[in-house]
């Protein structure tokens, strides 16, 4: 049986690689913050907003390892691993373009439960392999 926090990180990812835009915003709770591309986005709103900004023809494949989870209060979690993020872009005509290795990252997602139902409350990463420490 997979744990909610688990499947709340592996659920946002698919969803992004299937360009559910919508889908994915809907996982942040209402004031959870995605640091993305250096700029801090607040709620599904904001998120949504900066998904639909993707090029239309970028396909992308996110691959999560090494995950770590650990509860931090009694309705958080914190979820911590890589992501290798492989992206495409499709030609004018349409044809498939060839993948190529986008980032290697690593990740901290701070998860919450409210009512029963889990959401992203905090979501960073930076360059892995990187001489910098992670923040969290």
């Amino acid at each position: 049986m997979q744990n909610p926090v688990q499947a709340l990180v592996l659920d946002f990812f698919h969803a992004l690689d299937r360009r559910d835009h919508a889908g994915a915003a809907a996982l942040f709770a209402p004031a959870g913050t995605w640091l993305r591309q250096g700029r801090l986005l607040t709620g599904p709103d904001e998120a949504l907003a900066a998904l639909d900004a993707r090029p239309a023809n970028r396909s992308t494949c996110h691959l999560v390892s090494n995950m770590r989870i650990r509860q931090t209060s009694e309705t958080q979690w914190l979820a911590t691993y890589y992501l290798t993020a492989f992206e495409a872009l499709a030609g004018d005509d349409g044809a498939a373009g060839e993948p190529r290795l986008a980032a290697i990252l690593e990740c901290t997602d701070v998860l919450d439960c409210q009512d029963g139902s889990w959401r992203i409350a905090d979501k960073r990463s930076r360059r892995a392999l990187s001489a910098t420490p992670p923040t969290r």
